[in-house]
């Protein structure tokens, strides 16, 4: 099995799962001041790494979701910041994965002369 076809396949599933986890904050920011506000979470690291450990087709087959998170009543403290820190940390590892991938790609088309 070629290494390149899994770090592929993880780096696929990571943005999908990074695109989910900023569009669950997108949500939770948009409704934090309803009555009985739910957030919206969506944990994938620990799957991946697991899937990871056994190949890229159980990185492919892998579903990320999205989950629910806990119910806050009228009075109890929401932390916006708290959800504008985790958009931001997720925008960051988002941006990161694709500039490793850019580069990774731009590597590969140097090598096969097609710069």
């Amino acid at each position: 099995m070629s290494v390149e076809p899994l770090t592929m396949s993880v780096a696929s599933k990571a943005l999908d799962g990074l695109s989910m986890r900023m569009a669950a904050i997108a949500h939770n920011l948009a409704n934090v001041n309803s009555p009985r506000f739910q957030a919206v979470t969506v944990d994938f690291e620990t799957a991946l790494r697991r899937a990871k450990a056994q190949g890229s087709e159980a990185v492919d087959a892998m579903q990320i979701q999205f989950r629910a998170g806990q119910v806050f009543g009228l009075h109890e403290d929401r932390r916006m910041d708290l959800m504008i820190a985790d958009a931001s940390q997720t925008a960051m590892r988002y941006s990161a994965l694709v500039e490793m991938l850019g580069e990774r790609m731009a590597l590969k088309r140097a090598m096969m002369g097609n710069a």
